[in-house]
């Protein structure tokens, strides 16, 4: 098989193993709200709201998947990006975005909606996830929260080249959004301390 090939299809299956990895968790609860209805001491409405907020949770996180990993990204304006992020984090309730600014180019749009994606895979424990974009040009996505880390192999994957046989659900992400950055004409860096992380697009 063509070595570009390969690649191509380690990163669909990698990718498409990390947002069923994601989904599972709202899905899985309004599974869990079907199987209430009608069990004693559990009343329907009860059942019924835990179906309708993971339900949310579930359709707003794929919409925020077919944008930061589909084509659809590639004509969706940015503003669209900005809102389905931020409806996706609503419905989770655990991080607040503040992403206000939109002077950047919009053909960076996807490579900062997946910026703001990984922001928050640093935030186990939730926190506040903030854009901002100066007039050299530069987009910043910076994450505070308790705990606030990526994981040491996902900074591999972002600070060094590395292969695709390295790669894995939870790794996948930093490499696809690097060579985002890269393929747009940028490039991607970060720097994390104190709790305190910053995606850095140039």
């Amino acid at each position: 098989m063509d070595q570009d090939i390969a690649l191509e299809m380690t990163l669909i299956e990698l990718i498409s193993s990390r947002i069923c990895h994601d989904l599972v968790g709202p899905v899985g609860a309004v599974n869990a709200g079907a199987e209430l209805m009608g069990e004693e001491g559990v009343a329907d409405d009860e059942a019924l709201a835990l179906m309708r907020k993971s339900g949310l949770e579930a359709a707003r996180r794929l919409q925020l998947f077919r944008l930061a990993f589909g084509r659809a990204g590639n004509s969706v304006d940015t503003a669209s990006m900005r809102d389905a992020a931020r409806q996706a984090y609503a419905a989770e309730g655990k991080v607040e975005l503040q992403w206000d600014a939109l002077t950047f180019d919009p053909s960076h749009g996807r490579v900062v909606l997946n910026m703001v994606m990984m922001a928050r895979e640093a935030l186990p424990f939730g926190g506040t996830i903030s854009v901002a974009h100066d007039s050299d040009g530069k987009t910043t996505v910076s994450a505070h929260g308790k705990r606030a880390a990526l994981r040491p192999e996902v900074m591999n994957v972002l600070e060094n080249d590395v292969s695709a046989d390295v790669l894995d659900p939870r790794t996948v992400h930093g490499f696809f959004v690097k060579n985002l950055a890269k393929r747009t004409g940028g490039a991607l860096s970060v720097l994390q301390q104190d709790g305190n992380i910053a995606l850095i697009y140039v």
